[in-house]
């Protein structure tokens, strides 16, 4: 489904208008937050201000909506949505021709983490943020809060790349299957635990080795950060900057875009250790040669990969064939 719809009526044949592009919703309402009756309230007060409303269901149309955008040059496009949807818009955007023309993006929470929408827009109720951004754009104030940001971007050849913000693989990208298996199981698409809310769940069970997940081995090359090899609980990637709560499970060394954290199975007193790690408040003990490797890098190569998790949705890897992380294109994100 891709429902269009528009308060606009378009000039009459013949009539030399101006051409005005107003502001785009995209909404997900099988997103979590949106199927609660999230999405029709963001849709009155998107038509009330003029804006143009898209709604998706699906990566179809989803690409439809983005292309449609393109071809009108809609420049101020609100999201509305969880991680996996915009997710499949950043990673579209991202495959066009380098030079091409993109929208700037709002994303707004609609799904169940919202990592993605909570670093973008620190603390935004979805309604309040996206009254205040259709206001900036009427008033021409849109390009005062756009900031430039770049996603990841994931290759293993020969698979066209993939692009997004948050990678988790090891334990992490095992138990958000898991996860995603028990809802569709038990049919809990709008109701139950986040998808944190499940990790954690499944940490508590993996203390008394009741998680039913293993480590993989892994070799990790951290360029210029370090490198790790053998069994490893967690790998997580990202380019946020994670500047709300407490979560920002990367230390504080080397450079590039790419933050990274990885522990090895061994390291040493790991669950005692977890609240810092997970807190980002490193001790010189949680080093890599203890098997604690986090840091940022400019690439992130990683062999022996079966599969991982980009922005809550799974895929599948060779293990055979190393799987390369760096920064994809820049991309404007507006955070009214």
């Amino acid at each position: 489904m891709n429902a269009f719809v528009s308060p606009l009526e378009a000039p009459s044949r013949g009539v030399v208008a101006k051409a005005i592009t107003p502001p785009c919703l995209i909404v997900n309402p099988r997103s979590f937050s949106a199927s609660r009756g999230l999405a029709a309230q963001a849709t009155s007060l998107a038509l009330a201000h003029g804006a143009e409303v898209v709604t998706v269901d699906g990566p179809a149309s989803t690409v439809a909506a983005v292309e449609s955008i393109l071809a009108r040059r809609q420049a101020h496009v609100m999201v509305l949505a969880g991680d996996g949807t915009v997710c499949a818009i950043v990673d579209q955007l991202c495959h066009l021709p380098h030079g091409s023309w993109v929208p700037d993006l709002l994303v707004l929470p609609g799904g169940r983490s919202n990592l993605t929408a909570a670093d973008l827009v620190p603390g935004g109720a979805a309604l309040a943020t996206l009254k205040r951004a259709l206001e900036l754009s009427r008033e021409g104030r849109w390009d005062a809060a756009v900031e430039e940001r770049r996603p990841l971007r994931i290759d293993q050849s020969p698979a066209p790349a993939r692009h997004g913000f948050f990678v988790a693989a090891a334990l992490i990208d095992s138990a958000i299957r898991q996860c995603h298996q028990h809802r569709s199981d038990h049919h809990t698409l709008a109701s139950g635990l986040s998808t944190v809310g499940y990790l954690m769940r499944l940490g508590a069970l993996a203390l008394f080795g009741r998680s039913g997940l293993s480590c993989p081995s892994l070799a990790i090359d951290a360029q210029g950060c370090g490198t790790q090899h053998g069994r490893v609980r967690l790998l997580l990637v990202t380019t946020l900057l994670h500047r709300t709560g407490l979560f920002a499970p990367y230390a504080d060394r080397g450079q590039g875009g790419v933050r990274m954290a990885a522990v090895s199975r061994a390291a040493p007193n790991f669950w005692r250790r977890l609240p810092r790690l997970l807190t980002g408040r490193y001790v010189p003990a949680m080093n890599p040669e203890n098997g604690y490797l986090s840091g940022r890098c400019e690439q992130l190569t990683v062999s022996g990969l079966a599969g991982y998790s980009l922005d809550g949705e799974a895929f599948d890897t060779d293990p055979g064939r190393p799987v390369t992380i760096t920064v994809g294109p820049r991309l404007r994100f507006v955070c009214p």
